[in-house]
């Protein structure tokens, strides 16, 4: 029987190990040319976060005593559920390149608001729109990171 306590301990683990790994990944990029920020500072700070979270949630999880709630396996839709958004973020990196991150973005935010059932499609699409524009303008404008613009926007 699975609780809810071992399934909290169990990501924040999962999440901190990731961040260490994205921590490890972003000391090997390297940079030609200068940039305002350096290319593995955005890598480098989200992989502390994660370590951060990840630890956080682990240990407060550890820590509590008391009654601990039961949680089922996913039943076929859910693990559906889980592939399909795992394959939507495979799909996303995939046109990552190809389209840039506004893009890319803005096609992988509308999906996954619309498949996930939260809301109606032209919520979707704001929200979407949204989120690429500030993506452009912060990381690529702003901050001028080397995530590629897009064919568009170059």
């Amino acid at each position: 029987m699975k609780t809810q306590r071992v399934a909290d301990i169990v990501v924040g683990c999962g999440i901190a190990l990731f961040g260490i790994l994205i921590i490890y990944a972003s000391t090997l990029i390297t940079s030609g040319t200068p940039h305002k920020l350096p290319p593995q500072t955005f890598p480098m700070v989200v992989g502390i976060l994660l370590l951060l979270c990840g630890s956080g949630l682990a240990l407060k999880s550890w820590a509590i005593r008391g009654v601990d709630f039961t949680i089922p396996w996913p039943d076929g839709e859910g693990v559906r559920t889980l592939f399909v958004v795992i394959a939507s973020i495979a799909c996303y990196i995939v046109l990552l390149n190809r389209l840039g991150l506004p893009i890319a973005s803005f096609l992988y935010i509308t999906f996954s608001i619309w498949y996930l059932k939260r809301s109606k499609w032209l919520l979707a699409i704001v929200i979407s729109l949204i989120t690429a524009a500030i993506s452009y303008f912060l990381f690529i404008r702003l901050l001028a990171l080397s995530f590629p613009a897009g064919p568009f926007l170059e």
